[in-house]
């Protein structure tokens, strides 16, 4: 008799969980719209010349062109980088490296002799080069 008393009060219990569950979830879901934001790069502390140095023009290997500019304002280093759909501005993540701000692109420029040579633009997760550009 216990028995059959305890299993009908665990039968009551489990419909009772089961069917509060299901109705705990969030009301509308599905019709709001999530919006999700990455963290952006923290900029760092770019050497001497550097932003001098890799101003100008690189000529891609698929036959388009890099355009790199920049704007001073005090001590305000501003860099863009055009590969013919509009300038973005790219942010100095540390040793030659920028990521474009707003858009899933990584650009690392190489030195040699003081002359900034070779430019190598990425994926920001850095698996895939997009393309080579050099002087």
């Amino acid at each position: 008799m216990r028995t059959k008393l305890l299993l009908a009060a665990a039968a009551t219990f489990m419909t009772f969980a089961v069917s509060t569950a299901a109705s705990a979830g969030p009301k509308g879901a599905g019709t709001e719209r999530v919006t999700v934001v990455g963290a952006q790069p923290a900029p760092a502390q770019m050497a001497p010349f550097l932003f001098d140095r890799m101003m100008g023009r690189y000529d891609l290997e698929d036959g388009r062109v890099l355009y790199v500019t920049g704007k001073l304002t005090g001590n305000a280093k501003t860099v863009y980088a055009d590969m013919g759909d509009g300038p973005v501005e790219i942010v100095h993540i540390g040793k030659g490296r920028f990521v474009a701000l707003n858009k899933d692109v990584r650009f690392a420029f190489e030195e040699r002799r003081r002359v900034v040579e070779t430019v190598r633009i990425s994926t920001a997760n850095g698996r895939r080069q997009l393309a080579l550009a050099q002087r």
